[in-house]
């Protein structure tokens, strides 16, 4: 079955392999390549398709194998996979099987040279790499099965099964109390690279696509991982490469260097990154990144290629020289190690060649050669010493400095090794792992071993530090995310081992006479605390002084100022960092206030919090200080929401407020908001923080308890909420609005944003504004090839506009109206009475009281217009002009509406309107694109006389329209229908019409002489619509006006007819008329589309 269970592969004995699918359709063959044409028949000795479950190595991994019985192997990512790995494991196979993750593949088999038959277990990569072999006994090997975490395999050999454990070549390293590894997942396409503080037990991860090699030293390590870059290169195309990324303990990329072969193999010194590839080692000078000054120095690159040795580049010519020489640098001796330091780099080859080179000069100094094939090598602090670990587990000692061999370093060999860890501080001593066993070699003495399943990081002090990565892995495929110190073990070795077992049989001075005859730094001080526990202050002085530890002798002098036991064993054990014992002895002596401080000065604020919870005396003060603590540990680690929680207990507003906003919980911070007094300092970056998400309510509330109201009318305008804006400011009597209003629309004309514009005008209520805006863009577009529906629903939109404006002047007019004082029947019947007396050629007391001002405002409103003229200032002068209209019977209405038009003319240019334009003709446009798209439709839908009347209409409309367009429709509607005369008088004023040229006036004649050649211009008796409603005469469907007395019938908006009923339906919102009759098969208005129920 293929993983996703919608394949199958079906093997025949023949050796072909059919692909199924899950309804047993068949799809089609698999291309074998390792079998060569003309091969009779090959048994299949297994097909294996890895699921996948725990995910891939990287996106081009291989996951199906097919393999034969004569040893012939291919490796494909799927069933259809065009370049499959080929090779030949040379020897009669029995199974293949895949680990749980798909890194490792199984072959099992047997080779048989002469009457012996040798069992092999071949281990290869997802790439068809040889990892390692396993030689088992036994005459015949049947099959071969994984764990479930591919830690231990089950071999099946004759009537027998064995058991094998397998140490997996984990990408990992250990740097600065940092271990640095990695895994990967099925749910992520990354490799996952793991930084575990094993001090202080803080991770941090970063995700790595296609990783491909770590390593580490010190405080630094180098991560390699493929990339896909374009680099110029020789065809200019697309040049897979890769990149080294120099990262510190916590993961943060110090530096990183493009490279264009795979790195393999990592080595990181003091100074230098060394990466290998099969044939290529290259070495890359780091000293200028790191330290504690960073100078970016001249970059130190050089290349080394190891077939040829006098090939020594730098700089750029290593990309240049790699670019030409890519394909030739596979070699049948690749690298299998490298180690190194800042004067010399150990290349191991598979042969059993080991090369060293000078640093920086990178000089071949000399050529070792073994007889064995190498798999790892390590070298002693000092490089005097290395270790060789061949391709069979057995482990080997080199002198590097010495001329004359020793021979105890010669004879030295261990079996069945896969690690080796030199210690930092003994030359000659070094850790080793075999099979699950771990052994100290000082010299070429090896200790007893003891049982350990874990890898090395570090031999320092007489101690190994150990870390189970198998542990920790079988963790991350349950879905625990961080490890824990229980995966860090301790071993001493045997000196040291032997030493604390003599401090428990042995006087400490004896113990002390023992140390002086081989002495070590980790003894003294081991000493000293088994004699600080047993309160020998002569011992524990002497010890001090041995190691030179001028802190433990003032510790000494302070000790011996306490008075009682109790408190010596605390300051001992606080002093030897054994926190806990400390802790314990306070409680154990009902002192909770020691134990209080002694976990305050640790910052232990879980531990501080549990002690006050436990009945120690704690005032609000130090209970809300270790819970804002507690909310500070989490904040630090972006774990919020957790945070809050800590800060809500202890009543610190200012970092509950950060927490609730980096959460985005403003729910709460609104509640948060509200729970503060006025004028708080908090309460401005919180309304700061609504505003900036678009909670404009919330934010006003908050601007207007911290007394902003300026900034919450600011904030309005920014948002669009004019609605709020202007309540604030008239509730605030804030007088300058008007002004953000207009600096903020033209503001966003100035941007190209007309529609945010007219929004702006038309929230805020200023809907002439927003109009004449909205009708400047629909006089473009009517000037544009832009689809006629499109015009007229700009034009539209402009009307509505003006609707609503005329909806709000008639709403202000009636609060002024129920304002004003209405005039009592005493006033009214004294007005009667004056005129009475006051006769027809005077002027009563009443009247000139009451007009006095009348002709003196008529005048000055005159005057004044006529300066704001002179002055360049239209708009101001056109208001003036406008007010005279008040007093035309004062001034001469020739005179003011002159004024008017004059003004009106300099205020809107020869492209603009002006506001009485506006509101008056807003609707003539749309209705002329309105009639000239209904007779369209009409005429499409076989309705010519329908149509007819609709183009007709559109005569009123010559100053939108083009005169060739609506003469042209009512020409032809008018043919359709047999209306000749109407067709006659349209061909006549295309004819006469001075803006058509003379080629398309001779068309026009043309077409009217063949027209009426055959047909007389008379119209057909056109259908009688009723009588005219102002003198009675009966009128035909196609009238305007009628003929008798020039009564103008306003047309209906649905069909085009005249309406000459008293009753007909009115649109609620663009106020057009429309025949009840036509209305009611309608749910909408057929001109502005708004709902006909409103």
């Amino acid at each position: 079955w293929s993983p996703d269970s919608h394949l199958l592969l079906f093997g025949f004995v023949r050796g072909e392999i059919h692909i199924y699918d899950f309804k047993l359709n068949y799809i089609g063959p698999i291309h074998i390549f390792c079998i060569r044409d003309g091969v009779p028949s090959a048994e299949i000795a297994g097909i294996e398709w890895y699921d996948g479950r725990n995910g891939l190595m990287s996106m081009n991994s291989k996951s199906l194998v097919i393999c034969y019985e004569s040893g012939a192997m291919q490796l494909m990512s799927r069933e259809d996979d065009p370049s499959p790995i080929i090779l030949d494991v040379d020897m009669h196979v029995a199974s293949v099987k895949w680990n749980d993750n798909g890194s490792m593949l199984a072959v099992a088999g047997y080779q048989a040279t002469g009457d012996k038959t040798h069992n092999f277990i071949h281990f290869y990569s997802p790439w068809g790499e040889h990892l390692r072999s396993l030689k088992v006994t036994g005459k015949s090997i049947a099959d071969c099965a994984w764990e479930a975490h591919s830690l231990r395999l089950v071999i099946a050999i004759d009537n027998f099964i064995y058991f094998a454990n397998c140490r997996l070549d984990y990408k990992w390293c250990y740097i600065q109390d940092t271990v640095i590894y990695s895994f990967y997942t099925c749910t992520r396409p990354e490799h996952i690279v793991v930084f575990w503080n094993t001090k202080t037990n803080e991770v941090h991860y970063r995700y790595v696509r296609n990783l491909l090699a770590l390593g580490g030293y010190s405080s630094y390590c180098c991560i390699g991982s493929f990339v896909e870059r374009a680099l110029p290169s020789a065809n200019n195309t697309l040049t897979d490469t890769h990149v080294i990324l120099l990262c510190n303990s916590i993961g943060v990329t110090i530096e990183s260097k493009y490279i264009p072969f795979q790195p393999i193999h990592i080595c990181v010194t003091q100074s230098y990154a060394i990466i290998a590839a099969k044939s290529l080692v290259f070495i890359w000078g780091i000293s200028g990144f790191i330290g504690s000054q960073m100078v970016k120095k001249q970059p130190y690159e050089k290349f080394i290629q190891i077939d040829d040795p006098a090939t020594v580049r730098h700089g750029d010519e290593l990309q240049l020289s790699l670019m030409a020489n890519l394909d030739g640098m596979e070699t049948e001796d690749p690298i299998t190690s490298l180690c190194g330091s800042d004067k010399w780099i150990f290349v191991a080859r598979l042969s059993g060649l080991v090369l060293r080179y000078s640093l920086p000069a990178c000089t071949l100094m000399e050529k070792i050669e073994c007889q064995f094939r190498i798999n790892k090598i390590a070298l002693n602090s000092i490089t005097t010493l290395m270790s060789i670990i061949d391709t069979n587990g057995n482990c080997m000692l080199i002198d590097m400095e010495s001329k004359e061999p020793r021979e105890d370093i010669a004879n030295f060999k261990k079996s069945d090794v896969w690690s080796v860890v030199w210690a930092n501080d003994l030359p000659d001593s070094f850790a080793i792992m075999e099979k699950t066993k771990i052994s100290f070699v000082r010299g070429t003495e090896v200790e007893e071993a003891v049982p350990c399943s874990g890898y090395i990081c570090d031999y320092n002090n007489l101690q190994v530090k150990v870390v189970m990565l198998d542990e920790i892995m079988k963790m991350h495929v349950k879905g625990i995310q961080a490890p824990s110190s229980d995966y860090i073990t301790i071993y001493d070795n045997k000196l040291l081992r032997d030493m604390k077992i003599a401090c428990e049989k042995l006087p400490l001075e004896q113990v002390s006479s023992l140390i002086e005859k081989d002495p070590h730094p980790q003894l003294w001080r081991a000493l000293a605390e088994e004699a600080l526990n047993h309160l020998d202050i002569k011992v524990a002085e002497h010890a001090f002084v041995k190691i030179h530890d001028y802190y433990g002798l003032q510790f000494l002098r302070r000790l011996q100022q306490f008075q009682g036991e109790q408190f010596k064993r605390a300051e001992i054990a606080a002093f030897l960092k054994q926190d806990d014992e400390v802790e314990k002895i306070y409680v154990h002596m009902d002192r909770k206030d020691l134990a209080y401080q002694l976990r305050r000065k640790l910052g232990d604020w879980f531990r501080v919090v549990q002690i006050l919870q436990s009945g120690a005396t704690a005032s609000d003060a130090m209970q809300n200080e270790a819970w804002n603590e507690l909310g500070d540990f989490y904040y630090d680690r972006q774990q919020w929401a957790t945070a809050a929680k800590y800060y809500e207990q202890s009543g610190n507003n200012s970092q509950l407020f950060h927490c609730y906003a980096l959460t985005e919980d403003y729910v709460a911070l609104e509640k948060l908001s509200q729970s503060l007094q006025e004028n708080d300092p908090l309460l401005r970056p919180i309304a700061d923080t609504f505003a900036s998400v678009g909670l404009s309510e919330q934010a006003v509330d908050a601007y207007k308890r911290c007394n902003r109201i300026q900034e919450a009318v600011q904030m309005c305008i920014e948002l669009s909420q004019w609605d709020m804006g202007i309540e604030l400011a008239r509730h605030y009597n804030l007088s300058d609005l008007k002004a953000l209003l207009t600096r903020q629309a033209k503001t966003l004309l100035n941007q190209n944003k007309p529609f945010d514009a007219i929004e702006l005008y038309k929230k805020s209520g200023n809907y002439l504004e927003a109009a004449k805006i909205l009708y400047g863009i629909a006089e473009n577009h009517s000037k544009e090839n832009r689809p006629l529906i499109m015009k007229k629903k700009m034009y539209i939109l402009c009307g509505l506009l003006i609707e609503q404006y005329r909806t709000a002047m008639k709403q202000t007019s009636r609060k002024e109206k129920k304002s004003t004082t209405a005039i009592s029947a005493s006033d009214a019947l004294q007005g009667l009475l004056t005129e009475e007396t006051t006769g027809s050629g005077g002027v009563s007391d009443t009247q000139l009281l009451d007009n006095v001002w009348r002709p003196a405002e008529g005048y000055h409103f005159y005057i004044l217009a006529q300066r704001q003229f002179k002055a360049n200032n239209p708009e101001g002068a056109l208001r003036s002009a406008l007010t005279l209209t008040e007093y035309e019977d004062i001034i001469p209405i020739q005179t003011i509406y002159n004024l008017i038009g004059l003004l009106t003319e300099e205020t809107t240019g020869s492209g603009g309107v002006s506001d009485t334009q506006l509101l008056d003709n807003v609707w003539r446009p749309a209705e002329a694109y309105h009639f000239y798209i209904l007779a369209q439709r009409q005429f499409k839908a076989n309705n010519p006389e329908g149509a007819l009347r609709s183009a007709l209409t559109l005569t009123e409309y010559e100053d939108i329209l083009p005169i060739q367009t609506i003469y042209n429709l009512i020409a032809l509607c008018a043919t359709s229908c047999g209306a000749f005369n109407t067709a006659s008088k349209a061909f006549l004023k295309l004819e006469d019409d001075p803006s058509i040229s003379e080629e398309d006036r001779k068309e026009y004649q043309k077409l009217a002489f063949q027209i009426f050649l055959s047909s007389q211009p008379k119209d057909k008796r056109p259908t009688l619509s009723g009588q005219c409603p102002q003198c009675s005469n009966r009128i035909n469907d196609w009238c305007l006006n009628c003929p008798s007395c020039d009564w103008r019938f306003p047309p209906c908006i649905a069909s085009g007819k005249p309406i000459i009923e008293y009753a007909f339906w009115i649109c609620p919102a663009c106020k057009h008329r429309g025949l009840e009759s036509e209305m009611a098969r309608l749910d909408i208005c057929p001109f502005c589309h708004s709902s006909v129920n409103g």
